[in-house]
C-alpha cells in the first residue's frame, strides 16, 4: 500500500470589487477640470466610469454635484477618495 499524501487545504481568497468615488482629470496643461465619477477601485484614474456624479473646476471654484446619486453610491458602500470626501463635506453632501 502506498501512503496517501496529506491534502493541504488553501484558504479560499475572496476578491472584493470595490467602487471608489474619485476625480478624473480633464483639461489642458495648467488648466485642470475634474469629473467626479463612481469607478471600480482597480481601474486607472482615467478609466471607464460606472457613473458620472458631477464636476469640479478648481480655477473658477465651480462645483456641480448630483447629491442623490452620490448618497446612493455611499449607501451601497462606495469609498470616496480623501480629496472627494473634503469636497463633499464642503458642499454638505456628507457630514
Amino acid at each position: 500500500m502506498v501512503p496517501q499524501k496529506a491534502c493541504l487545504r488553501q484558504p479560499i481568497l475572496q476578491i472584493e470589487n470595490r467602487v471608489a468615488i474619485r476625480f478624473q482629470r480633464f483639461g489642458r496643461k495648467k488648466s485642470p477640470f475634474y469629473r467626479l465619477v463612481a469607478i471600480d477601485s482597480r481601474s486607472r484614474r482615467d478609466g471607464r466610469p460606472i457613473e458620472r456624479l458631477g464636476h469640479y473646476d478648481p480655477l473658477k471654484k465651480e462645483t456641480n454635484l448630483n447629491a442623490p446619486a452620490i448618497k446612493k453610491w455611499l449607501d451601497v458602500g462606495a469609498v470616496p477618495s480623501d480629496t472627494v470626501r473634503n469636497l463633499l463635506k464642503k458642499a454638505m453632501v456628507i457630514e
